[in-house]
């Protein structure tokens, strides 16, 4: 009589095709997962993020459950003819294809940071290092987010500056490290770029989905920041500094700035106590005149400049120098007669150049000088008039009033960068 034959190896029908299924259940279940832990105290954009890894795995999962399937029917008929290592194998490979499947099964839609976390340098004083990340090259950036308290003292303030100094390096392009006054995960988790990024509609991966809450991140991550150190010897202009930030009466920022490049010289570009009302009203003007004339350029270099732009360049031009010349506090005499009349004489000569070049003459040369020099130091010119107007108010009060030169002021435009 014989037996009846064995089913050593075989599976139901059904299992045999769907064990895959969990994987996908699990990775699905994996995606929101990774996304909350990427986006604390982002609920919207931690939904958002997985949903897409969602997408991905639900996606990717089609032909690696063919593959799982394939190896599986493999495996059992290994298993049949009693060939256990050839079974072992496929059973390796099966092991193998899952895992990759959940570690990578969200790449097809996963926002795409430039950021990657590295170890922190050790701290120098002062500061407690967080979390650190770099960006590839060949623009690499380092950041990093320290906690620490405000310096209460000029000799604490130059302390902290050379300690976070202490470990740049050329390797990066840009190198900056940021001081906050918490350990909330929610705030130090997050790297300024990347919070730049979140919070603009047209670079944001979300696009303008959850944007409000980017925006209100990144306004809680500026409420928390103590002060900046950024070290650059590749941009133009370079820098290398420590910006501790203030903050007036009206909420006006402003920044107490070391400058390495110069020396370790101290900088306020902080609104003064005893500003005048006139002072203000002053540096209102020049921040709207520079504005239109800077808006203005932007017109005129366009590839295809609207008509009467070069003219409505030069009624602006000789407008607003009228107009910045009368009425000019004391206080603020040595910057109108300093930074602003530079700042005019040099957009002068691009003005004179676009009108030599509209007339069939050359002005190129002059014009490529003067535009370098523009975008070296005077491109964002409305947005730090207060802080340098601030800066030269400060100095009048000394026995030798002091004119900067442009490139010791290059400084401040990180400040606002």
């Amino acid at each position: 009589m014989k037996g009846a034959p064995s089913r050593r190896g075989h599976a139901p029908p059904l299992v045999r095709w769907l064990w895959p299924l969990p994987l996908l259940l699990i990775a699905l279940l994996a995606g929101p997962l990774r996304a909350r832990a990427d986006y604390p105290g982002m609920p919207c954009s931690a939904g958002l993020a997985g949903l897409l890894q969602d997408a991905s795995y639900a996606a990717l999962f089609v032909p690696v459950g063919v593959v799982l399937v394939l190896l599986g029917i493999a495996w059992q008929r290994a298993q049949v003819a009693s060939r256990r290592p050839i079974a072992a194998g496929f059973a390796a490979c099966a092991a193998l294809v899952a895992i990759g499947y959940l570690a990578l099964g969200n790449i097809l839609w996963l926002p795409a940071r430039a950021e990657h976390l590295v170890s922190c340098p050790a701290s120098s004083g002062g500061y407690q290092p967080v979390r650190c990340w770099t960006t590839d090259p060949p623009n690499s950036v380092f950041e990093m987010n320290a906690t620490g308290q405000r310096p209460l003292s000029a000799s604490s303030l130059v302390q902290l500056a050379r300690a976070l100094a202490a470990h740049r390096s050329d390797a990066y392009y840009l190198y900056q490290a940021f001081v906050l006054n918490t350990t909330d995960a929610n705030v130090t988790s997050y790297p300024s770029g990347w919070l730049f990024v979140l919070s603009r509609a047209d670079q944001s991966p979300f696009g303008s989905g959850c944007l409000q809450e980017a925006q209100l991140k990144d306004a809680e991550f500026q409420s928390h920041r103590v002060g900046f150190y950024r070290y650059s010897a590749q941009q133009s202009p370079p820098v290398d500094a420590f910006f501790l930030q203030d903050a007036g009466p009206n909420g006006e920022a402003g920044y107490e700035v070391i400058d390495f490049r110069h020396g370790g010289e101290a900088l306020a570009y902080v609104r003064p106590d005893d500003l005048l009302p006139a002072e203000s009203q002053y540096l209102d003007r020049v921040s709207a005149g520079l504005a239109t004339l800077n808006t203005d350029l932007d017109k005129e270099t366009q590839s295809a400049a609207p008509a009467g732009a070069l003219g409505t360049m030069r009624q602006d031009f000789t407008r607003v120098t009228a107009d910045l010349a009368i009425n000019v506090p004391p206080r603020l005499k040595a910057y109108q007669q300093g930074r602003l009349r530079r700042f005019l004489e040099n957009y002068d000569l691009i003005l004179a150049a676009e009108e030599s070049t509209a007339q069939g003459r050359t002005g190129q040369a002059i014009h490529t000088s003067a535009y370098e020099q523009h975008r070296t130091f005077y491109y964002q010119e409305p947005r730090i008039t207060r802080l340098i107007g601030y800066l030269y108010i400060q100095e009048s009060g000394q026995v030798a009033a002091r004119n900067f030169t442009d490139d010791e002021l290059s400084s401040v435009n990180w400040a606002v960068f």
